[in-house]
């Protein structure tokens, strides 16, 4: 795509959490209250961006809200879709969800005139508070080894000013702690309209991703929306759909911008900002987040692919002392080591916040010490139906740290205490978990364990195993 370069004033971003909560479907609204601008075969508007063959125009929707002011929709589990209108409100504005698991909204903001609306939808936490109740987010900075956005849609925007952008936050604390403590606005625009601009580009290709986004800084305003320091980076000629290494923006921040790693990143939000006399429409077909091994979906069939190189049962080596016919998931042993981020099904694992970082491996066991915080985790990314307990063979320097950790498999979150009879001791053992009778969804594709530590007190766990039987 070519842009053309002038100079524009910026009216930017600053949304909030109030407005109406009203929910409603769409049997109850009136005939208008959908245009029907967008027809079979509409020509893109300049600057136009489509993507994926969906047909947003004739997709069935089971759920839809207009104009209803920060009214939101559950897109996906995890997922929140939000009819973010804060700076125009003359604009007729849609949000709505399809049969088929699509989502979008459609605007248009023909004479009128005011400032910015941005539709979204959004994963994670926001800096007001709010939290869509995903265990990947926040998480602080420092703690993000993978970070990964894969968008596939439909983007058909004609007239007057607008972008594609992508948004988070870092904070002193977790919203949902202390809201309102962001420090820093990040956004990356995925595409734009020609007349969106932000003068002369800061740092032109600071970096090409291993998905091959080129990646420029545009800007860096001393406050966006809000006081926070706010950073535009752009993908040059924009982006045409697939994976996008989010991290590489935290290294950057990190290296090039000093931004302190204990501040807690919010989350993602994805939306079209919009001005005057823009019209469109956004289908989402698919919209998928990874942090730290966890991927969560959302879009037609729920999202994302399954994995073609999901490790069998028969490659895994099975430890003789482990009980039963097992699967180890993880024996600490070196091979693979703790630091590559590998454990022993192939998949990513990884811990952080701890007193001792990501944790230490000594004599072939994992040592966390733990003070109210950390978090640790192992993707599995199979099927494990053939399994019916998870084994820890764990030690604790008090005991009773069952007790402290909160355990999250397979849709269930819940105290270790909660979903075990066994008990934690300092001379160690096998604490098992019925994961039947605890409730986890054991068929999932994109299966992880996770532990969180987050107000847990203070002791150290010493994991020598983890394995399935």
């Amino acid at each position: 795509m070519t842009r053309n370069t002038h100079d524009t004033t910026r009216s930017t971003n600053s949304d909030a959490d109030g407005g109406s909560s009203e929910r409603y479907l769409p049997d109850v609204l009136d005939g208008s209250s959908r245009r029907d601008f967008l027809k079979a075969g509409v020509a893109v508007g300049v600057g136009g961006l489509v993507l994926g063959g969906g047909t947003p125009a004739t997709a069935a929707k089971v759920e839809e809200r207009c104009n209803s002011d920060y009214g939101t929709i559950d897109v996906a589990d995890g997922f929140v879709l939000m009819d973010n209108r804060w700076g125009n409100e003359n604009a007729h504005q849609c949000i709505w969800r399809n049969a088929d698991g699509s989502y979008g909204y459609d605007f248009d903001a023909s004479n009128t005139g005011g400032g910015i609306n941005y539709p979204e939808v959004f994963i994670g936490t926001r800096p007001w508070g709010a939290s869509t109740g995903v265990a990947g987010f926040p998480i602080q900075r420092r703690d993000v080894e993978e970070f990964v956005m894969e968008v596939d849609g439909d983007v058909d925007i004609s007239g007057g000013e607008w972008n594609w952008a992508e948004e988070w936050w870092l904070m002193e604390q977790p919203p949902t702690q202390q809201p309102e403590t962001h420090q820093y606005e990040v956004m990356l625009l995925l595409d734009w309209s020609d007349d969106h601009d932000h003068g002369a580009v800061q740092d032109p290709g600071a970096w090409t991703d291993r998905f091959g986004n080129t990646v420029d800084l545009w800007v860096n305003y001393e406050s966006g929306g809000t006081d926070a320091d706010f950073y535009i980076f752009r993908i040059q000629g924009g982006h045409d759909g697939g994976k996008i290494d989010m991290a590489e923006i935290v290294t950057y921040l990190s290296g090039t911008e000093g931004v302190r790693g204990d501040l807690w990143l919010s989350g993602i939000e994805l939306g079209n900002e919009y001005w005057t006399g823009a019209v469109g429409e956004t289908t989402y077909d698919t919209f998928d987040v990874t942090i730290n091994g966890s991927t969560y979906t959302s879009g037609i069939d729920d999202g994302g692919p399954v994995p073609t190189d999901t490790p069998t049962n028969t490659a895994t080596e099975t430890p003789t002392d482990t009980p039963g016919d097992g699967l180890v998931i993880n024996d600490y042993d070196g091979d693979p080591a703790w630091s590559s981020n590998t454990n022993d099904l192939g998949q990513w694992c990884g811990a952080g916040s701890f007193e001792n970082g990501s944790g230490t491996v000594s004599d072939g066991t994992l040592v966390l010490e733990y003070a109210n915080g950390g978090w640790y985790q192992e993707q599995l990314n199979q099927s494990i139906t053939d399994y019916s307990t998870l084994v820890l063979r764990v030690s604790g320097a008090n005991g009773g740290e069952e007790n402290d950790i909160t355990f999250e498999m397979g849709g269930v979150s819940a105290m270790l205490s909660e979903v075990t009879n066994d008990t934690i001791t300092t001379s160690g053992g096998d604490v098992t978990i019925d994961l039947e009778a605890a409730g986890v969804d054991r068929s999932s594709a994109s299966l992880s364990l996770r532990l969180n530590f987050w107000g847990g007190g203070n002791s150290t766990l010493t994991i020598e195993e983890v394995a399935l039987v």
